[in-house]
């Protein structure tokens, strides 16, 4: 098997992107606050179609968070929305509230 010179150069420039992609994919995939940019990437969909979701389903202290004028995603509670996990969470939280209001009236 022959191998050129010239292409031994190529061989350490393809093993450093190997090094960039993985270290991306490995900082992408653990890391759990997003921002705006980060989620669109995250999810494919640009910044515009974001702030229309958090508007529209996100909801705040659960998918995001508000800290220091910056709007945090949950990444954990965004792949739960995606899948559909999080409906059955919410309206479970949803009847505990109701109900420890109930409680709470029916003791006055």
């Amino acid at each position: 098997m022959d191998i050129k010179f010239e292409n031994l150069n190529k061989i350490e420039k393809i093993e450093k992107d190997i090094e960039a992609i993985k270290k991306a994919l490995t900082n992408s995939s653990q890391k759990r606050w997003l921002n705006v940019k980060e989620l669109s990437q995250y999810l494919g969909y640009s910044k515009d179609r974001i702030y229309k979701l958090k508007n529209e389903y996100f909801i705040e202290n659960i998918h995001y968070f508000k800290k220091a004028g910056k709007i945090l995603f949950d990444r954990v509670a965004i792949d739960d929305w995606v899948v559909g996990k999080d409906k059955d969470d919410i309206n479970q939280s949803q009847r505990q509230i109701v109900h420890n209001i109930l409680s709470s009236i029916k003791k006055i």
